[in-house]
């Protein structure tokens, strides 16, 4: 059985509804978490289901498409890559894809499961919420395991500041390499982002990936990524710490 559980964008069959099309992904791949492609035709709006501190956290990836989010305080606008989560149950959140938008707005959306770590640090010490948060709008990081001369590594989500849950960007231009390393309790998602193409290693498993794709590595997996001359390192990788991080909360 294979390590590494993908979905390929180019396999997906969207079904609109109203101009709304939500198909779940990677079902099965981890206990804790739900994944879905959530699509917009232009001018379409989606409400999202909202959950309370005792039920559910979510997070939304906007990948592609212009449009803006709307909360009874505040409209966010959408104009590039950005993160949405929304404050639970406390307002409505409504995602509204540009009448005037030449492409579709794609998400991602995940669903994660609440453990009593989560519970404890969503009450004592998190974020502010909503938070939303373009690319651009990230901090810069660095890595040892990544030459990050060349290499971009942008933070969307900061560790400990969302329970179990974090999110950050990675980008570069070929040729690049990110060495093997290992993330002994955090469940990864990589989601590539539009004009992504590289190589994805994951214990003995290569996989190239593209633009569309996403991907799921269980904890404890050793793994890289090579991007050759001419391909692009564009993606976002979503973490689940599944015994919650180590250390006092606050």
């Amino acid at each position: 059985m294979a390590l590494v559980k993908i979905s390929r964008g180019a396999d997906i069959q969207h079904n609109y509804v109203n101009g709304v099309s939500r198909v779940s992904i990677l079902e099965g791949a981890y206990k804790d978490a739900a994944v879905e492609r959530i699509s917009l035709q232009p001018g379409a709006d989606f409400s999202a289901e909202l959950y309370t501190r005792e039920q559910h956290n979510q997070v939304f990836l906007i990948t592609a498409g212009k449009g803006y989010i709307v909360t009874p305080r505040r409209v966010f606008n959408i104009t590039e890559v950005s993160v949405f989560v929304p404050d639970f149950d406390k307002e409505s959140v409504t995602f509204h894809c540009a009448a005037d938008a030449k492409e579709t707005m794609e998400i991602v959306h995940f669903v994660t499961e609440l453990n009593d770590y989560d519970k404890t640090c969503l009450v004592e010490s998190r974020m502010v919420l909503p938070r939303f948060r373009t690319i651009s709008q990230g901090w810069t990081y660095d890595e040892d395991f990544k030459d990050n001369s060349v290499t971009t590594s942008m933070m969307l989500l900061e560790h400990r500041n969302l329970g179990r849950l974090s999110m950050g960007c990675v980008k570069g231009n070929g040729p690049i390499e990110i060495g093997q390393h290992i993330h002994n309790e955090l469940e990864q998602w990589y989601i590539m982002l539009p004009g992504a193409s590289f190589t994805y290693t994951a214990e003995n498993e290569k996989i190239h990936v593209q633009g569309g794709d996403i991907t799921y590595t269980p904890h404890g997996s050793h793994h890289g990524s090579e991007c050759a001359d001419g391909e692009k390192f564009a993606y976002v990788w979503f973490e689940l710490c599944e015994n919650g991080y180590p250390g006092e909360i606050k």
